[in-house]
């Protein structure tokens, strides 16, 4: 089974192998000659032993030392040679899965990175995929080399005495059998290594961006001992496995060639004492034995690399074979001109815990509403079914009267704008931030829409220098200055529906008020779907909806509803009162 498994990975990765199949070629045949380099030195050595020195020719010492030399050095290029040509197979071939890697996980539904830890998925891509590169640039083709190089030290040896050499086979079939065995054994702890590294990985990224918090409350030395409890647990999984591999081959490489050299020494010195055997007989026998086990511990060390490259290559490949979004249904024309519906609309993230309870309302094209309501409520779930971050369990969405299900996902997402309380912006410059890599959308357009969300003052302070470069997570800026770029980033792209959830939530009073009277400017034109808390940035909308535990349980307009509706007539309440205190 476990061959079978390994097979369709080699299947599957064949694709990314073929660009760089000349480079695997060469790097073989630099291999069988380094091989055959590595057994005919001590050939050489025996020749000297044997022919030249009993005849005292010291020219023919000479001519085989040379030669000696020139094997020995060009051995060392080939060797040379085929280490930098699959170091560099394997950092392209590494390159280019990891860059499919990422390009299917851009259209993975956001629900899975909802389950998934940003350590632990940075961990099965970079951690994971340079132990797959080891199976490119080394593994792969060393492990035929010390094969070739064992069968060829045992070819030699028969040749020379057949009968010393089947001796020799039982210790050696003794090694292979344990070999065996050992792999296997050992091939659980790789899993469950990989698995703790991808943990300790995962928490690492999340204390570290959130190192403000832990110090602020005083919890480092909570956070070290989490993180030394996590990488202990690792520790003992590698300690163990470690103790294991490393433990038992220095037994073996010890214990096995004592037996092996004594063996030889008492099969052929009486040889040599009859005159039946040669020293250099004796000489190739003692040279192979030393190295014979290289190879088995090779190959035992490179399948137990193997073992953790497929591992590693397992978890890689699981991430391409996530479900990605339906990207290419089959309406691409879309056609907004009348009203979105959500028709009895039921959703859950979990099993039995409805989010969404038969939600219904329109919003007519051109229509500002509003969602307001306690946090937990549905209205961030609402806005994200919207924009098809999430497939509903029942009911539907309707855009004209056309299932949204059935619309082209990245047509319908042209047409969406959306702010959101977290902001997210990426190291690079202010303009690619706005503008999202997007060079169709121009600089004109960018500060277009810094003018509107009055983002002036941000720009001046940069030198209206459209590449000023933003840090990781924009720690350059202010939370309110986030906002405003993230306001920016919306309108840029001209969408016709914009989506804001608590977009004005992070800014300061003064500013929000500049946003407010230009708001009609703003929407002019777009629909627009509110969420928000703070009841002033809602007050002029057409329809306001109250949720309550994944319901709507009034909706009107601001004057209505706070004579309808006590719920909403106390979030009235509770604002005027903490703005007179």
């Amino acid at each position: 089974m476990l061959n079978k498994i390994k097979s369709s990975y080699l299947k599957r990765i064949m694709p990314f192998v073929k660009d760089q199949k000349w480079k695997f070629i060469t790097a073989f045949i630099a291999m069988l000659l380094t091989s055959a380099a590595h057994l005919i030195d001590p050939l050489i050595l025996a020749h000297i032993i044997d022919v030249s020195v009993p005849n005292h020719d010291v020219a023919d010492m000479f001519r085989w030392g040379g030669f000696f030399a020139f094997v020995i050095i060009i051995s060392g290029l080939l060797s040379y040679y085929q280490i930098m040509t699959l170091a560099k197979a394997g950092v392209r071939i590494i390159t280019k899965i990891k860059y499919e890697v990422f390009q299917h996980l851009t259209a993975v539904p956001i629900s899975w990175f909802d389950k998934t830890p940003t350590g632990e998925l940075i961990s099965r891509i970079e951690s994971d995929g340079e132990r797959v590169k080891e199976l490119f640039s080394n593994f792969s083709v060393m492990i035929f080399g010390n094969i070739l190089f064992f069968i060829g030290m045992i070819f030699v040896m028969y040749l020379k005495d057949w009968k010393i050499t089947t001796a020799l086979l039982i210790p050696i079939v003794f090694v292979v059998v344990s070999a065996v065995f050992i792999i296997r054994y050992l091939s659980r702890f790789y899993r469950r290594s990989r698995v703790l590294n991808a943990r300790v990985t995962g928490n690492l990224t999340e204390y570290i961006q959130g190192m403000s918090v832990v110090q602020l409350f005083n919890q480092q030395k909570k956070v070290e001992d989490l993180i030394n409890k996590h990488s202990k647990e690792k520790q003992l999984v590698d300690t163990k496995a470690s103790y294991i591999e490393y433990g038992l081959w220095g037994v073996f490489d010890f214990l096995i060639q004592t037996v092996f050299i004594i063996t030889i020494i008492l099969l052929t010195v009486p040889k040599v004492l009859n005159h039946v055997a040669t020293i250099g007989t004796l000489l190739i026998f003692i040279q192979y034995s030393v190295r014979l086990f290289w190879p088995i511990m090779q190959i035992t060390e490179n399948i137990n690399q193997i073992q953790r490259a497929f591992v590693s290559l397992n978890r890689m490949l699981q991430l391409l074979d996530l479900p990605v979004e339906e990207a290419e249904q089959e309406i691409v024309d879309i056609q907004f001109n009348h009203e979105i519906e959500f028709k009895d609309v039921w959703f859950k993230y979990k099993e039995d815990e409805w989010v969404l309870k038969g939600v219904s309302f329109k919003i007519k094209k051109g229509e500002k509403v509003a969602l307001v309501g306690a946090s937990g409520s549905g209205k961030t779930t609402t806005i994200s079914l919207l924009c098809l971050f999430y497939k509903i369990n029942k009911g539907q969405i309707l855009v004209d009267g056309i299932d949204i299900n059935s619309l082209n996902l990245k047509e319908w997402r042209k047409k969406t704008g959306l702010v959101l309380q977290d902001i997210v912006l990426f190291p690079g410059s202010l303009l690619d931030n706005v503008r999202i890599y997007n060079d169709e959308i121009s600089e004109e357009q960018v500060l277009n829409a810094i003018d509107y969300v009055h983002a002036g003052d941000l720009l001046a302070r940069l030198n209206n220098d459209l590449q000023f470069e933003i840090k990781e997570r924009g720690l350059n800026l202010s939370m309110g200055e986030k906002q405003l770029l993230s306001f920016a980033r919306a309108l840029s792209f001209n969408p016709e529906l914009i989506i804001m959830d608590e977009a004005t939530a992070s800014i300061d009073a003064k500013t929000e008020a500049q946003i407010q009277f230009n708001m009609d400017k703003l929407l002019h034109n777009k629909t627009a779907v509110i969420v928000a808390h703070r009841l002033s940035s809602v007050l002029n909308c057409d329809n306001i909806m109250v949720f309550d535990n994944g319901n709507i349980i009034a909706q009107g307009t601001h004057e209505g509803l706070t004579m309808s509706c006590p719920e909403y007539k106390k979030l009235v309440e509770l604002q005027f009162l903490k703005k007179e205190a």
